[in-house]
Parts: structure tokens; C-alpha cells; sequence
């Protein structure tokens, strides 16, 4: 997603309310104006079917006329909305599907600038059944710091009303905004999730006389999600924005503890939620898979451990189709416990266009000691044996003198000193489709793209010595996430002429230590082998491979590797099975 610069005054991501020309209007205030400058925009219509929509929600809950008119019930709306002809097919929608027909109805400059992707029924329900899954906490609030149209709260209002029914509806009726409350930029968002929460209130609205109805409680707010407002909630609810985010100095040092490198708004939000939730209390969030495992994540992560670690994980089955618009990131739902001590990660999938049962996978264990690296999570049923034995190797590349680097050519800012035909002083240029069967051979794919010819301050590119190579890209629907070759001593000299130029999406591992037990050659056969590219897919949802995955990679004891030394490489296969099961 695109970043959003961002100051200290200024809230940390962009809100919906945007014009086509992507000018922003001020979050502060309410707006009195439609959401897009040019006219008839799709989320008007969308909008303009919510008193129709709403007659049919009052009328089944047993309300006749008046008291189906919407503007009986609610209290005066933030935003005019233009009229304009709506959808009949809206009337008849769900409360979570009013609330994505609105968000698909967005331009996608403005979807994809404000983060503005709703949670689809199957799951926000399954979210709130995991928070289920690990307890209720002390009795307090429900709180989501980016509820857009409140589809996270959906299924918190329904339950207590649940827990509520009973009570005299003029009481439950004004305990409801002490309890549950939500807050998101967007005012338009927010106006369309305050009708759709009132439509949940209305069974309780009708049990009262006519002479006590007065407005439906406005529970979701404009505001800045970041900024903690109101006592700490007991539970906290989220799908929050994702995206990289430039932040100011001030706002750096605001969000030190969980930032390493570039900040994500999603990883912002996460910050802000365990600082505003109860200890004891809980955080369910729709987040994306990539904390688990990114190095910009790695602080993140240790924050969580220490302050509120994981207790339960659901991958989301697709990536598409999952949301409005080209989202592509897989995602999870996540539950988090406040102040509490680290155990096991319950961990299962939930198949999105299937029958939307969830499939469980496991458990994954995080050592308190190891919490910054990437963690270890099973994908599938099968990977529970084998992390279990992963988790029990504490060796990794670096204890054997070995680091993994991104092979430094950035071609297309060398392009007048690469060409076709070899010349003076030029060196050979290794790309990833040169890396197969285990060698770096030379392909024909790039001839045209072969040599290079280094200046004085380009020499730090040349690699002269043995090393393993691994790609850094790969497909989705190729069988191997590692695809590592060997360049040996006698390769490099015989078929390379002696030194060569690592292109960009080629991972380069050198060991900087001549008596390391960690040979290239058996280097090379277990990042070759089907446990090592098992135990990356774990590490990681995404189909890059990247040089800080890779060094957090669980590797052999020394004692074992230094019998491997010695055994022909068409054993090790064999070996690496009985290490890792």
C-alpha cells in the first residue's frame, strides 16, 4: 500500500474521507460533504440505501410507522449524503454486507490510500469464537481503534445483548455506549456503521413505549484510533490499516519499542492496542502474516512476547477474494492476552471458500530468549513433529561464521556497463535463473545481460571465494521455497573464470570461518532438502526469500555436522531426515 507522510499533529493514516484528486480533508470534525467530488460516486449510492435498508430491519424487529423511519431512531448524522439512486438490492443486505458493499464502492486510490478493507462476516465471527477460545476477561469494555462500519463489533453487540436480555431495555439501552465504542477517521464510515449497530438494537428499541423511545446510541466515533481515549478496554478489536508510514521524529520516539526500520500502520496500531487494553485483557486482530516473520517486525515481536503474547492463530485460506479491492498480503486472525505468560500458539486454518470450518494445525512454541527471530508455525498438520525437533536446534548460521546477504547488483542502475560479449576486465553476472540442480550454471536466459565491467568504487560487488546460493524470489505454485546452489572453488574457476557479479534477487552466504563444521557442500544439501524448505515455509507466508529468514534458519548441532563432512553429499538427504524427523 502506499505510504502517507505523517507529523506528530496529523493522524497516522489516511482516513477514506478523501476527494477523487486525493486531497485530504481534515479528520477533526465532523464532514458535511459526500465522500467524492465527482459525482454520482458508487458509495453514494450505496449510502443512499440505508433508509431503505433501515424500514426493513425496524419492521422485522416488530416496529410499524412511524418508528421504521431511520430518522426517528437515529440521532442526527454527521455527513448529508446526496441523494441518489440506491441499490434495492441493498435492502435486503446483512449488516456485514451493507458494510463491504460500501467499501467495495470506494475509488481504489482511496480504499488502498486509507487502508479501507472490511472484515467479511466469516471473519469477524470467527474472531470473536477465538477471543471465546481463551476466556472472558474481567468484566469492561469493547473497544476497536479502526472500526470503519463496526463489523468487528457485530458480533460483540449480539452477545451482550445476549448476556443483556432480560433487563429492563431503557437500562441495557443506556449501558450500551459505556461498553462498547468504536473509532475510525472516516466519518462516513462511521455514520453508515452507527446505523448498522443501531439496527442490532432494534428488538431491544421496540420493547420499549412509544413515549420512551429516544434515539438509538451513536457507539462508533470520529476520531484517531492511536490516541487512547477513555479507560483501558478489556477487550480490544481490530482490522487495522496496513501500509508503510513515514513518521516524524517525535512520533519515532513515541513508537521506538516495536519499530525496526520502516513502520507499518498495521504494527502501529497493534503498539496502541496492547497499550490500551487491560492487563488480563485480550486483542483480536486481522492482521497481516508478515510480523511473524519480516525483520522490520523483529522488535514487534519481542513487544508481544513481553507484553502480550500469543495465544491463538488462524490463517486466512486465500488471498483472494477476501477483501474489497487487490488484496494480496495473507493474512490471520490473531489473539493476544495482556500481561500474560508466554505458552503455546494454538494455530489452525480457515478455508475462506470452502466450507469455513476451521482446520487445526497445531501448536508453535516462541522462546522467550528468541522472540525478536522469526517465529516457527506450522501450515499444515503434518509440520507439528517437525517443529517440535526445529524448535530443539538452537544453532544458526551465524554460530557457524556463515552470513547471508542480498547479492548486491542492482542491474538496471549498471546498465551502461553490462552488455552481451565479454570485454576486458569484465566479470560475469550470476541471476537467479542460473541457480539449478544444485550448481550455478550458466543460462542462457540473460545472455544479453552476461557481463559487467566494474569501476574502482564498484569492486565491492566482486565474489571471489566459494559460496552457497539461494533465490530470493519465487512463484507461489513452485514446489520449493529454497532453491540453493553450490559455487564451489572448481565451479567458480572453471565456469566462471574466477570472480562474478551477484545480481539483486540472489541471495549470497559466505563463511567467514575456514574451520567451521558447517561445510558449503553440506550447506548447500540442507537448504536443498525437504525438511530445510518445510521449516522456511513455516518461517514465513511470504514466496520471498530473504537473507534475515534465512540466518534464522534452526541448524544441526556442530558434533553432527562434522560427521557430514566427510559422507557423500547423496547421504546427507538421509542424515538431515533423522536430525529433523
Amino acid at each position: 500500500m502506499e505510504a502517507a507522510t505523517t507529523t506528530t499533529d496529523t493522524p497516522l493514516w489516511t482516513p477514506a474521507a478523501v476527494t477523487a484528486s486525493g486531497n485530504r480533508r481534515s479528520p477533526r470534525a465532523p464532514q458535511t460533504e459526500c465522500l467524492f467530488e465527482a459525482p454520482a460516486s458508487f458509495a453514494t449510492c450505496v449510502l443512499s440505501g440505508v433508509p431503505g435498508w433501515w424500514e426493513r430491519r425496524a419492521a422485522a424487529a416488530g416496529l410499524r410507522p412511524p418508528w421504521t423511519d431511520w430518522t426517528l431512531a437515529l440521532a442526527a448524522p454527521p455527513v448529508a449524503i446526496e441523494s441518489s439512486a440506491s441499490d434495492p438490492c441493498l435492502e435486503g443486505a446483512s449488516s456485514f454486507a451493507l458494510g463491504e458493499a460500501y467499501s467495495r464502492s470506494l475509488e481504489a486510490s482511496v480504499r488502498v490510500g486509507s487502508g479501507c478493507h472490511y472484515t467479511p462476516e466469516l471473519l469477524a465471527t470467527t474472531l470473536w469464537s477465538e477471543l471465546g477460545e481463551v476466556g472472558r476477561p474481567a468484566p469492561g469494555s469493547f473497544v476497536d481503534p479502526a472500526c470503519g462500519a463496526g463489523a468487528l463489533l457485530v458480533p460483540v453487540l449480539r452477545q451482550w445483548l445476549a448476556d443483556a436480555s432480560g433487563s429492563d431495555p431503557t437500562e441495557a439501552l443506556a449501558r450500551v455506549p459505556g461498553q462498547i465504542r468504536g473509532i475510525d477517521l472516516d466519518p462516513l464510515g462511521v455514520w453508515l456503521g452507527n446505523a448498522i449497530l443501531a439496527a442490532e438494537l432494534l428488538p431491544l428499541w421496540a420493547l420499549l413505549a412509544p413515549e420512551r423511545r429516544s434515539p438509538l446510541p451513536q457507539l462508533l466515533h470520529v476520531g484517531d484510533g492511536l490516541r487512547q481515549t477513555g479507560p483501558r478496554a478489556a477487550i480490544t478489536v481490530m482490522n487495522p490499516p496496513y501500509g508503510r508510514v513515514r513518521l516524524s521524529p517525535q512520533d519515532r520516539g513515541r513508537w521506538g519499542e516495536s519499530l525496526f526500520g520502516h513502520a507499518n500502520r498495521f504494527g502501529l496500531f497493534l503498539h496502541a492496542a496492547i497499550d490500551m487494553t487491560m492487563p488480563g485483557g485480550l486483542i483480536g486482530a486481522v492482521l497481516p502474516t508478515s510480523f511473524l516473520g519480516g525483520a522490520y517486525y523483529q522488535r514487534l515481536r519481542r513487544l508481544i512476547a513481553d507484553r502480550a503474547p500469543l495465544a491463538r492463530l488462524v490463517f486466512v485460506g486465500e488471498r483472494f477474494g477476501v477483501f474489497a479491492g487487490s488484496v494480496l498480503q495473507e493474512t490471520c486472525l490473531a489473539v493476544f492476552r495482556r500481561a500474560a505468560a508466554q505458552s503455546d500458539i494454538a494455530c489452525s486454518m480457515l478455508p475462506v471458500n470452502g466450507d469455513g470450518k476451521r482446520r487445526p494445525l497445531g501448536r508453535a512454541k516462541v522462546a522467550p530468549e528468541r522472540a525478536e527471530l522469526p517465529w516457527l508455525v506450522p501450515r499444515a498438520p503434518q509440520d507439528g513433529a517437525l517443529l517440535n525437533r526445529a524448535a530443539g536446534l538452537a544453532a544458526r548460521l551465524s554460530d557457524y561464521g556463515w552470513k547471508a546477504t542480498t547479492g548486491p547488483l542492482v542491474w538496471n542502475r549498471h546498465k551502461p556497463q553490462i552488455s552481451p560479449e565479454r570485454t576486458e576486465g569484465a566479470l560475469p553476472i550470476v541471476w537467479a535463473s542460473d541457480l539449478a540442480a544444485g550448481r550455478v550454471q550458466v543460462s542462457c536466459a540473460r545472455a544479453t545481460q552476461r557481463w559487467i565491467r566494474l569501476r574502482p568504487r564498484d569492486e565491492f560487488m566482486r565474489l571471489d571465494e566459494p559460496a552457497v546460493l539461494v533465490q530470493r524470489t519465487t512463484a507461489p505454485e513452485q514446489p520449493r521455497r529454497l532453491v540453493a546452489s553450490l559455487l564451489d572453488a572448481t565451479t567458480l574457476a572453471e565456469v566462471w573464470g574466477g570472480s562474478v557479479v551477484v545480481e539483486n534477487h540472489v541471495n549470497v552466504l559466505r563463511c567467514a570461518d575456514p574451520a567451521s563444521p558447517l561445510t558449503p557442500e553440506v550447506l548447500a544439501a540442507l537448504l536443498s532438502s525437504e525438511p530445510l524448505d518445510r521449516i522456511y515455509r513455516c518461517l514465513t507466508g511470504s514466496v520471498a526469500v530473504s537473507a534475515y529468514e534465512l540466518a534464522a534458519l534452526p541448524l544441526p548441532p556442530a558434533d553432527i555436522l562434522r560427521t557430514w563432512r566427510d559422507v557423500p553429499v547423496d547421504e546427507v538427504p538421509r542424515l538431515v531426515a533423522e536430525v529433523y524427523g
